[in-house]
């Protein structure tokens, strides 16, 4: 799954509730336009966490079905692979690139730092996540115990916590920066390898 696929949807019929999950979905912006790509996948990782938050609901104190499962699987395959490209975007192109270009002491040096920091934050919540998913799946129909479901519930409610205050520092703060001070090449090397990690 990456920022770039094809359009596919499905729409899934979890309990009483039905939820489109986007197994893949044009992007807004191509990869002449980078730093409006990255806000679109911004809103991929809030739609695919929010399929983790409403699966959780959805099934507390109960046993998965088939369509849990593939909700699950379609999350966890866009965690595993997109949203890492998206991070490394951000580390790899992005932020190297906006450091050179502002000067000592600039306040958003001091946000980039923090950003980086949530990045290695959000992959160690996501690694109990999954290792939570990957044992409930394996026992569908056994309910996880209750400490454990509280913790996962608890774990999610703490990337919804980070990915709102992250999501909001980029698209406030770093990306306009960027827009205002990389100059019309680094933008386009930027695009560029972006374009390149969705070959690989």
């Amino acid at each position: 799954m990456k920022c770039g696929a094809p359009n596919y949807s499905t729409r899934l019929d979890l309990g009483n509730a039905a939820m489109a999950v986007q197994i893949n979905a044009k992007p807004l912006a191509s990869f002449d336009r980078p730093l409006d790509m990255l806000v679109d996948c911004h809103r991929r990782v809030e739609h695919f966490l929010d399929v983790l938050i409403r699966v959780e609901a959805l099934y507390r104190g109960k046993s998965l079905d088939a369509q849990a499962i593939l909700a699950f699987n379609a999350a966890q395959l866009y965690f595993h692979t997109s949203a890492l490209k998206h991070t490394a975007d951000e580390e790899e192109s992005l932020f190297p690139r906006l450091k050179t270009q502002l000067p000592a002491g600039d306040a958003t040096l001091e946000t980039i730092q923090k950003l980086e920091a949530d990045h290695q934050f959000a992959a160690e919540l996501h690694l109990r996540v999954d290792r939570f998913i990957e044992s409930w799946c394996a026992t569908p129909t056994a309910r996880p115990p209750a400490d454990r479901a509280e913790q996962f519930s608890m774990d999610l409610r703490r990337l919804k916590q980070h990915y709102d205050e992250h999501i909001r520092l980029e698209e406030q703060s770093v990306f306009p920066e960027a827009a205002r001070n990389l100059s019309s090449e680094l933008i386009a090397e930027i695009g560029s390898e972006m374009r390149e990690r969705r070959q690989s």
